[in-house]
């Protein structure tokens, strides 16, 4: 009756090392992974500077993020997100914002809060503005998301072209990817939070 046997790691590779061509093999084996490996983070990652203030105090001008080509592909974009887009109105451009509202979402943005789904936000992930200013400037009219449209902000709400002033939603043929990573600066680095605490109380 045969038994299963197992070697030790030391023991295993000086048996390779004696058989020529499992070696070889081995050495190929290892070459075609590190290969795949590669092409899988170079064709789904993708990483991007960071050119602007809208996303402080988050991100900021000279910020290298990474950015995960795929992540939608296997799932939907959810309210607190960090993606890269292509903006309604200058589709050549690409933007950095924060998904707010969601496809059956009604956001409305006033003066001194945003709400979805008359749902208050309650928001640390936005820059602190100075004694006396208002979140925004203006109130904006309540707009309902449809089927594939997202409704975006910048964390730097005053100075941020976002939603509050696209012609039409974001759609998800206009979303290229989210933030997954802040690279660099090394004093910098960090996973991107999605803070989906935030959004808790709004209906999933």
């Amino acid at each position: 009756m045969a038994d299963a046997r197992i070697l030790p790691a030391r023991t295993a590779g000086s048996t390779a090392t004696e058989n020529p061509s499992n070696f070889t093999r081995e050495i190929l084996e290892t070459v075609i992974l590190t290969l795949l490996i590669f092409f899988a983070i170079h064709f789904s990652i993708q990483p991007y500077f960071v050119d602007g203030p809208s996303m402080q105090p988050n991100l900021h001008t000279g910020d290298l993020v990474m950015v995960n080509l795929l992540s939608y592909d296997f799932g939907t974009p959810q309210r607190g997100d960090v993606i890269v887009f292509h903006p309604p109105d200058e589709p050549k451009l690409q933007y950095v914002k924060r998904i707010i509202g969601i496809p059956g979402d009604t956001v409305t943005v006033t003066p001194t809060a945003v709400y979805v789904d008359n749902v208050k936000l309650s928001e640390p992930y936005i820059y602190p503005l100075a004694a006396g200013q208002d979140e925004s400037p203006v109130a904006i009219p309540a707009q309902h998301l449809d089927t594939g449209q997202y409704f975006v902000l910048g964390d730097n709400r005053d100075n941020s072209r976002d939603s509050r002033y696209f012609p039409t939603p974001v759609t998800r043929e206009m979303i290229i990817g989210k933030v997954e990573l802040v690279a660099w600066p090394f004093s910098a680095i960090e996973w991107m939070r999605s803070y989906s605490s935030v959004f808790t109380s709004v209906h999933q």
